[in-house]
């Protein structure tokens, strides 16, 4: 029934405890400030709008005219050390246990999720990440950029199942069809719950991707 699994990075392949995702968004903040211009005392609300409005800071950057160079801006907010989270040799068996074709989908770029993938020891596991460059700097939460991964990778949405934290980014691949497994994160009220599945952690998404896919129990 199902043939292949897309994966968040951040906050999703390793757990949201690890506090990298506060750390890239206290340097997009900075960013704002020291490369745009942004007022200090306006450039978190800047972020937020941005954020809330297209779905990273940087689409909202490009959107708004803001004269961001792409690649200052990669390694600018992605300047932050990996040392909360380390090799993952449970996990890596976890996943090549796993009997589907497994991917990456990130609203980072490719270097980002090559060293935290690399760091974890897992990049092995996935055939591709399908990063922003790749979806042509459309992003999460756009349905386009659930298109675009999938025409990339071959795949169907009543084939794939998707892994996440945030039920803004599982509910158009949920609409599209897409199994939707929610990590750390809660469900919206009925009827919309946002994901088909809310889960803990990632271990508990690996055992109920097992039970589905293996009738394993979960």
């Amino acid at each position: 029934m199902y043939d292949l699994i897309l994966f968040d990075l951040d906050d999703t392949l390793y757990p949201r405890s690890a506090g990298l995702m506060n750390q890239i968004g206290e340097r997009i903040t900075q960013y704002l400030v020291e490369r745009m211009g942004v007022p200090p005392e306006r450039s978190a609300a800047t972020r937020s709008h941005f954020r809330g409005t297209y779905g990273t800071a940087l689409r909202g950057l490009m959107e708004e005219g803001y004269p961001v160079d792409l690649e200052d801006y990669f390694r600018y907010v992605h300047d932050i050390p990996l040392g909360t989270i380390g090799p993952t040799p449970v996990l890596h068996e976890r996943l090549l246990r796993l009997p589907l074709r497994r991917a990456v989908l990130t609203n980072s770029n490719f270097e980002h999720a090559s060293r935290v993938l690399g760091h974890m020891e897992i990049a092995d596991c996935f055939e591709r990440v399908v990063d922003i460059r790749a979806l042509e700097f459309v992003n999460k939460p756009d349905p386009e950029a659930y298109r675009r991964t999938l025409a990339m990778l071959g795949g169907a949405p009543e084939r794939t199942i998707f892994v996440e934290d945030n039920t803004v980014n599982t509910r158009p691949a949920r609409a599209m069809g897409m199994l939707t497994i929610v990590i750390d994160h809660p469900l919206d009220p009925e009827p919309d719950r946002g994901a088909d599945y809310s889960v803990p952690d990632l271990n508990a998404a690996l055992d109920l991707i097992e039970h589905i896919v293996t009738g394993m129990p979960s």
